[in-house]
């Protein structure tokens, strides 16, 4: 029966695992049953496969599986003799080749033998001993946790944080878009960021699934670290591997018997007889061989699994323990250096976006409006999808979109030649409306600084601040400052200005006509 499920746990040193299906049944399963080249067994990966006695045969990845098309019904005559014709080529060669193998391999079957004799001679511990002890091992993970974090402790001095689990699959994309625009806007300095985000993000993976999945974390991070532990284990895949082989050959050496019981009965009265009894008896022999060493490997495998098991159970409920309390120590810092990472990089790329003629002239191709950001990207991709079809996938994307908007807010900017004015016009808009975002200034060179990093809805400035005019300010905004605010000025109009004055207000205007001011042009927009 053809069943679909995901894997809950997967172990790449015995090469076993359990599926999970919809049905929340768990079924064991094991590598040699894994019948995908494309993606190799791991955790979490929805799988079909075929169900048997409570076993999963013949598992492939999902996305990869073809269900089989043919339909017997409908097969051509001449394709059933084709397909006769190959099935009776094919059992013949078998017949030959077990022919073969029962009458002139003996010698391999003698060598199997010698060396399952001298495998099972070999001395066997009766118990196991610590090569490491339970605290010695998960202070050393998380000693590897720790150095990774103080690496990177500088992160924490960041005032911006971007989710980097819900926005990083769109990140990346936008990464490599960008770098198909223009591969010079990724810098040396930008690269290095990468890189180190990327391997922050795999250490946070690997602490994540080390917490989701406990008896993982056993394994990798205790149980690999036991000499002992990992000998006994791999000889114990090499019992049943030779098991394996011995019952074959117990299988094979069991039907030739049978054979020449057969002919031993048709031939007593013939001069073969004599021969025949000597060849069974000598078969007879190595068949009780064979059955006796695979009784003692059985009995080698039985104890070297209850030794594993009675010392996988002494330390484990300690192990969770101590591992949980370890990982709750760490889990805060690596996620706020991640995201502080993760702002960081998103900020660089964008800042040399917004320098680069390419990119601007592809957004501009585009029709992208507004300050270039992630959240700006993202809103002119899902212009185009319709939320109410869009796949799970894109249902995210719109989700991000609203994380995006909550954090990159539009600011009014206020920037003035004086403390009490600044602090006298916030006032005056944030009494007129409390939902504005403002942020005020009186230093120039700071407010443009500023500016570049944060989305500016409108401007509001004076004729003449600290330093410069409004005309002299606007020329060092519109160059370095990507996106075009609505601007309210306040004292004459300039004569050259870069960005167009929405609206223009007599010198020495009130908080309240400055704040009416504002709220026309953010509705009006």
């Amino acid at each position: 029966m053809t069943t679909e499920g995901k894997t809950l746990f997967f172990n790449e040193y015995d090469g076993k695992g359990i599926i999970i299906t919809a049905e929340k049944e768990k079924i064991n399963f094991c590598v040699s049953e894994w019948d995908d080249y494309e993606l190799m067994p791991t955790t979490g990966l929805e799988v079909v496969f075929e169900l048997r006695e409570d076993t999963a045969y013949k598992i492939v990845a999902k996305e990869n599986y073809v269900p089989n098309q043919v339909n017997t019904n409908e097969t051509e005559p001449q394709e059933e003799e084709a397909i006769q014709s190959v099935v009776t080529e094919v059992i013949e060669e078998e017949v030959c080749e077990e022919e073969h193998i029962a009458f002139e391999d003996e010698a391999s079957i003698d060598a199997l033998s010698d060396d399952v004799s001298e495998f099972l001679k070999e001395e066997r511990p009766t118990s196991i001993t610590n090569t490491l002890n339970l605290s010695t091992a998960i202070r050393n993970y998380f000693t590897m946790i720790k150095e990774n974090i103080d690496k990177r402790k500088a992160y924490k001095n960041v005032d911006g944080r971007l989710d980097y689990l819900l926005v990083r699959r769109f990140l990346w994309t936008t990464y490599n878009n960008l770098t198909e625009i223009d591969i010079q806007i990724i810098t040396p300095k930008i690269r290095t960021l990468g890189e180190d985000l990327i391997k922050m993000s795999n250490v946070n993976d690997d602490f994540r699934r080390k917490i989701k999945y406990p008896k993982l974390a056993y394994e990798e991070v205790f149980l690999a670290t036991q000499a002992e532990y990992l000998k006994i284990r791999e000889g114990a895949e090499k019992t049943i591997e030779k098991l394996e082989k011995l019952r074959l050959n117990e299988k094979m050496i069991g039907g030739v018997r049978e054979v020449k019981k057969k002919e031993l009965e048709e031939n007593i009265q013939t001069e073969q007889f004599t021969l025949l009894e000597d060849e069974l008896k000598s078969l007879n022999g190595t068949y009780v061989d064979v059955v006796h060493m695979m009784a003692e490997l059985d009995e080698r495998y039985k104890s070297d699994m209850q030794l594993l098991h009675d010392f996988e159970q002494e330390y484990r409920d300690d192990f969770y323990k101590l591992f949980s309390i370890e990982a709750r120590k760490h889990e805060s810092d690596l996620v706020e250096i991640l995201n502080a990472q993760a702002y960081i990089f998103d900020i660089q790329l964008w800042h040399k976006a917004k320098s680069s003629k390419s990119v601007k002239a592809h957004f501009k191709k585009s029709s992208v409006s507004g300050e270039l950001n992630t959240r700006t990207y993202l809103k002119y991709y899902l212009s185009t999808q319709d939320e109410t079809k869009a796949t799970k996938e894109t249902q995210k994307l719109f989700k991000l979109y609203e994380y995006l908007s909550d954090i990159h807010k539009e600011y009014i900017l206020i920037v003035m030649g004086s403390s009490e004015d600044v602090l006298d016009y916030e006032e005056g808009i944030k009494s007129s409306d409390k939902t504005y975002n403002t942020k005020i200034f009186v230093d120039e060179r700071e407010a443009i600084k500023w500016a570049m990093k944060n989305s500016v809805k409108v401007l509001v400035l004076e004729e003449q601040l600290v330093k410069v005019g409004a005309e002299r300010f606007l020329e060092i905004y519109a160059k370095n400052v990507l996106s075009s605010p609505m601007v309210v000025l306040v004292g004459d109009k300039p004569k050259n200005n870069k960005i167009p004055i929405s609206k223009l207000l007599a010198r020495g205007a009130s908080s309240r006509v400055v704040a009416h001011a504002v709220r026309d042009c953010v509705e009006n927009k």
